[in-house]
């Protein structure tokens, strides 16, 4: 549903895009959706910069990576205009850098233009964001005759807030300087668990409990801060609130003085946003780094060790020295593996990958991942079962891509199931798709982790099972898998095991004729 302007007039929307085809693809958007747009295309920051001094716009979509600037230079310039970053990285760090910048939200284009299809709601919440901020501000001007008042008029207009910050992404408690809690959005009812009327007239100290999130003590509110310094003042990058029914969650929070004219101190208001993503980011990337070091430590150490051994014993037996250096040509392909696998994401974060699309035999495919597995398995006593129908039909696709996320399905299955267990690999076809199974005996991932596998750098906390693994290889089977225009599934049941299933689409003549 649109956002209908007060002036029943178009929407003034600024689109710096370098490239000439998305710059087309938006406006074909615009025309096909008959979207109430009023929009201006640039192609640079200079460009942008020249505009922005002299128009206003409602909401400005701008490309990360402009040939003269990025999207954060665009942003500096855009005062209080809604900033919706789009790019083809798909980079967590610059997309948590965007929003503590001030960017309203971050959306990642993709070959196909996908993007665009969800760019018309991103506009719409953009525009709703503003109108509630709008709004908030003119509360906030007008804030000193509403107190003076106490009326009617009082409990009318905080009736007309309260519904304005329904609306908004973040919580908002204001308090008196006494700290009685005047106002309470719904963000706050769902961050505290606290309903607006049970905590009207209460003390803030009773319902907002932060703690620091590494040492679970109390922290200092920023409420406190601001009633001791009388100016605006923030939480720590640790904080965490405990709800009332004892859950936490990570917050960023920010207090401010709500002054009269004459600047006397009226009360206070806080907003507080759930920062829950980017402190997973955040950790998700700690833990990657601590993988990896320990990945790459673990072969070096090794090949070290050998390369000084054999240095240094000038008596060394031929036998000797060639079993030595065969343990170093396997930790060397180690850290081949690892160092490539990183390469891939890097590849596929900047847009560079390569891709073909040949007719290829998915039967061979999966005979010859097999083929490198079987010691693997058989080490591990692990059952491998292969079902794999007739008439699978040919499919079109990159075939080194797609042999590696068969490869690292069936891989992870290994590493992931006991000693003397069992994984399958089957293949069917299903109408006009090709449907690829990989399933095991394994641990299981929990349910609250199954949302999160195919993130880059996630890896499930398993006490005291714990595996190694740097946490990239399902990021990659989800990207190979939509290069091809397909889908991912997975169920899994704890310490049971775990099935993935990969769709992807055959040609047509082949799904009917084959």
């Amino acid at each position: 549903m649109e956002i209908e302007n007060a002036e029943n007039s178009k929407y003034r929307i600024l689109l710096v895009e370098d490239d000439k085809i998305d710059q087309a693809a938006f406006e074909r958007l615009v025309k096909q959706q008959g979207l109430s747009y009023d929009y201006t295309i640039v192609g640079s920051f200079t460009q942008a910069k020249g505009i922005l001094a002299s128009t206003r716009f409602d909401v400005a979509i701008v490309d990360y990576l402009l040939g003269d600037g990025t999207a954060f230079d665009v942003l500096q310039l855009a005062n209080d205009t809604p900033v919706i970053f789009a790019t083809g990285a798909g980079d967590e760090e610059i997309a948590v850098k965007a929003m503590k910048a001030g960017a309203y939200d971050y959306i990642i284009k993709d070959a196909q233009r996908n993007y665009l299809k969800i760019l018309p709601q991103v506009v719409e919440k953009a525009l709703a964001h503003k109108k509630t901020a709008d709004a908030l501000k003119q509360y906030h001007n007008n804030l000193e005759a509403l107190v003076k008042e106490r009326t009617e008029q009082l409990e009318e207009e905080k009736e007309l807030l309260a519904v304005t910050l329904c609306s908004m992404s973040d919580g908002v408690i204001a308090v008196d300087v006494q700290k009685r809690i005047i106002l309470f959005n719904k963000v706050a009812e769902n961050l505290t668990k606290w309903k607006y009327h049970e905590v009207q007239g209460k003390i803030v100290d009773e319902i907002f409990h932060p703690i620091d999130e590494k040492t679970k003590n109390p922290g200092e509110s920023p409420i406190d801060k601001v009633l001791s310094s009388r100016e605006t003042e923030t939480g720590s990058d640790r904080d965490a609130l405990i709800a009332r029914d004892g859950r936490e969650c990570p917050i960023s929070a920010t207090a401010a003085p709500i002054r009269k004219n004459d600047g006397t101190m009226l009360g206070i208001v806080t907003v507080l946003r759930d920062v829950s993503r980017e402190r997973e980011i955040d950790r998700m990337k700690t833990d990657f780094i601590s993988s990896v070091t320990h990945e790459l430590r673990t072969p070096l150490t090794a090949i070290k060790a050998y390369i000084t051994t054999i240095l240094r014993d000038h008596d060394m037996t031929e036998q000797t020295k060639q079993e030595f250096l065969t343990i170093i040509d396997e930790e060397s392909d180690l850290l081949k593996n690892l160092i490539e696998a990183l390469l891939e994401v890097s590849r596929i974060e900047s847009g560079t990958v390569k891709f073909s699309r040949e007719p290829m035999d998915i039967t061979a495919v999966i005979e010859q991942v097999l083929s490198a597995v079987r010691q693997l398995a058989d080490t591990k006593g692990i059952q491998l079962k292969v079902d794999i129908a007739d008439n699978l039909g040919v499919l079109q696709g990159d075939e080194g891509k797609i042999q590696s996320m068969v490869m690292n399905l069936v891989g992870n299955a290994i590493k992931f199931t006991p000693e003397n267990g069992r994984v399958t690999i089957s293949a069917r076809r299903a109408g006009c798709e090709l449907v690829i199974n990989v399933s095991d005996t394994g641990l299981g991932i929990p349910k609250e982790s199954l949302s999160k596998i195919f993130d880059r750098f996630y890896r499930v906390h398993r006490p005291g099972k714990q595996i190694k693994g740097t946490g990239l290889g399902l990021a990659i089977v989800k990207e190979i898998v939509n290069m091809h225009g397909g889908r991912i599934e997975v169920e899994s049941e704890l310490d049971k095991g775990s099935t993935f299933t990969v769709f992807l689409p055959l040609p047509t003549q082949t799904a009917l004729y084959v």
